[in-house]
């Protein structure tokens, strides 16, 4: 009779191995959370060293002086990282060594339980060898299994994760099935519209409804945090309504349209533009999604509109100068001047909707000034939807109608002369500033 065919001798063998196995099991997962710990770290990490590093951020930096704060986080941090890898190691080695040693433990029972039967005389004495062969082939044979069952099972939490990660960035991804945004639209509507941030209780938004129709030149203006530039997104087809109602650019719902293709429709002009490591005239044409193909001509005009002419015309390399100093050779912009890029880029999209949001907040008075009679006054559009959001009430003066938000509903709305004869939070507002321009002109004179 041999090892392999007493059937006591099989949950003995098995007791030699699953203890290594289920160490093996127990590390493997202590390791994939602990990567995920150690990469959060990393990643802070990596903020934190290039902030030091950073350019822009140096001034602010030497100002506050706050390099030691964030070498103090820094040490904070990577002192986790130790302590995370120490952990791990610790844990590691002592999951194995108790897996080995209640292994080997129930090594030590097989060999024991096969003396005995070979005392007993349940085996012959002639067969003692044969089995000692056979349970250590069998025992080889388990090791390998095990090994390749805790593999199969590490290298399946990571693919796990993997595509749990791809379902959510699918998630996120622009709709693109769908109709196609149409190239012009007559009228956007919101009904009933609410929208909640995730992680918020309160809605950023809480019934809006609007209808702004082609040509019209419309203002969103009230507190930070009333609901303006997150409506104004809703508009643009950037965010979806979460909490109910609708959004219809001529009577279509935006959630039928491919989103990409209505998000092309739209030209957005940010308070905080994106500094595109581009040359000049690419950080115009990229707003149609080239850098390669340019209309010269319409990228003249833009800039001319926006005042970034003059800003290119004194660049080394003018149109081709590259707009970065992470790069030899690129130049540096002031924000003012980017704000003018950034407004000339909208510009250039030539879209049915120019979404304008705080674009002139880092613009001096006269290039404020200049950028709203090209794009506001000089140069309208009959067949386009220009939103404008601004602090700055002088500036909506003129436009044909001004929406009044607080607290995620509309308040007010009308004209300028109609708002104001209403005394509301509008009044207010423009009183507001326009006294402390009166009280600041008296002084000065």
């Amino acid at each position: 009779m041999s090892a392999t065919t007493n059937p006591a001798l099989l949950p003995l063998l098995l007791l030699s191995v699953l203890p290594v196995g289920a160490a093996a099991v127990r590390t493997a997962r202590a390791r994939f959370h602990s990567f995920k710990r150690w990469n959060t770290l990393q990643r802070r990490v990596r903020v934190f060293s290039w902030l030091l590093l950073e350019r822009d951020a140096a001034a602010e930096l030497r100002s506050d002086t706050a390099q030691g704060a964030l070498l103090e986080e820094h040490h904070r941090l990577t002192t986790r990282i130790a302590e995370e890898d120490t952990r791990l190691g610790v844990s590691s080695a002592g999951l194995t060594l108790a897996g080995r040693a209640v292994g080997g433990i129930g090594t030590g029972i097989t060999y024991a339980a096969l003396g005995a039967m070979l005392v007993a005389g349940w085996l012959p004495l002639a067969a003692g060898a044969g089995a000692v062969l056979a349970i250590q082939a069998a025992q080889s044979t388990l090791t390998r299994l095990v090994d390749v069952s805790h593999m199969v099972y590490e290298h399946a939490m990571w693919v796990d994760d993997l595509l749990a990660f791809q379902k959510r960035c699918r998630a996120l991804q622009p709709r693109r099935s769908g109709l196609p945004a149409p190239e012009t639209v007559k009228a956007i509507t919101l009904n009933d519209v609410s929208f909640t941030y995730p992680g918020k209780e309160t809605p950023a938004l809480n019934g809006i409804s609007m209808t702004l129709h082609a040509g019209q030149t419309v203002a969103f203006v009230g507190v930070n945090g009333s609901g303006k530039s997150t409506c104004a997104r809703l508009l643009a087809g950037l965010y979806q309504p979460r909490d109910g109602g609708t959004v219809r650019w001529d009577g279509v719902d935006v959630l039928d349209m491919d989103a990409e293709s209505l998000q092309a429709r739209v030209g957005c002009v940010l308070q905080d533009p994106v500094r595109f490591p581009f040359s000049a005239l690419a950080n115009l044409t990229v707003s149609r999604g080239t850098l390669t193909e340019a209309d010269p001509q319409r990228a003249l005009d833009a800039a001319r509109a926006s005042g970034a002419e003059q800003v290119i015309a004194g660049l080394p390399g003018r149109w081709e100068a590259l707009l970065s100093k992470r790069f030899r050779g690129g130049q540096e912009l002031s924000a003012g001047q980017w704000a003018k890029v950034a407004v000339a880029r909208g510009l250039y999209k030539n879209a049915p909707v120019l979404l304008l949001d705080e674009p002139t907040a880092s613009m001096d008075p006269r290039a404020e000034h200049a950028v709203y009679e090209a794009v506001l006054r000089d140069n309208p559009r009959p067949d386009q939807i220009t939103v404008l959001i601004s602090h700055r009430l002088a500036s909506v003066v003129a436009c044909d109608r001004i929406f009044v938000f607080d607290a995620g509903r509309i308040t007010e709305s009308g004209t300028h002369q109609e708002l104001m004869g209403l005394d509301g939070e509008y009044a207010s507002m423009f009183t507001l500033q326009a006294a402390g321009y009166r009280a600041e002109a008296e002084e000065t004179a």
